[in-house]
């Protein structure tokens, strides 16, 4: 039987890896994964690691859904969010208490104290929800009436 499981949650794999480009993987690691391939879902708790390309997620637990092809449309994560992500010119980290990932949108959205710096810079970006495009390097930012939106930017003097 746990033999079963695990073949179970390596094809579950594969099928993402699918989706994505020939030149990347996708790696889940947990403590615990749970998949319902019927309903497209699978939960995956307990120091949960995933990585795509150079890009990589940290969290409590996330719950990962699936069209009927089994290739990924949305990742939740929640609790303890940590993520780094690699854009074409410049690195950026960020962490919140859930975030969640549209793979079809290339989005990513940080709810409740969420936080996103760029490497080697002092440009932070702070507030109650930030969303986050990758693809078109942009990010809208909303605080709210307690703790309004903070940015932080450093200027380049060039002559």
């Amino acid at each position: 039987m746990q033999l079963c499981k695990i073949y179970a949650i390596v094809c579950l794999v594969n099928f993402f890896a699918l989706s994505l480009s020939a030149t990347e993987t996708l790696q889940v690691s947990a403590k615990k994964i749970k998949s319902d391939l019927k309903n497209g879902e699978t939960t995956l708790s307990g120091d949960v690691f995933i990585t795509k390309g150079e890009d990589k997620l940290w969290a409590d637990s996330v719950i990962i859904e699936t069209n009927k092809k089994n290739q990924p449309l949305k990742y939740t994560a929640i609790g303890s969010v940590r993520f780094y992500v690699k854009m074409p010119n410049k690195e950026i980290s960020g962490r919140a208490k859930k975030a969640t990932y549209d793979v079809q949108k290339d989005e990513y959205k940080l709810l409740d104290n969420a936080v996103i710096e760029e490497k080697g810079k002092t440009n932070i970006i702070r507030g109650n929800m930030i969303v986050l495009s990758p693809a078109t390097e942009e990010a809208s930012i909303q605080g709210t009436k307690q703790k309004p939106s903070v940015v932080t930017f450093s200027l380049d003097n060039e002559k």
